[in-house]
């Protein structure tokens, strides 16, 4: 089940929408700033991959 600290909210409420629904998809507890940024690591290095394999 996916969480948000609220020390951390202001952050997460900053993010597009679509950003903030796929963090809580990933059913990851944020409860610092280096845990969302690590969520968004991870999606955007899983964005790569995909594009990658797409192109080929």
């Amino acid at each position: 089940m996916a969480y948000v600290d609220p020390f951390v909210r202001p952050q997460f409420d900053a993010l597009p929408f679509c950003v903030q629904e796929a963090v809580l998809a990933m059913g990851t507890r944020v409860e610092t700033g280096a845990d969302l940024a690590g969520c968004l690591a991870r999606m955007a290095a899983r964005h790569r991959r995909e594009n990658f394999f797409e192109k080929l």
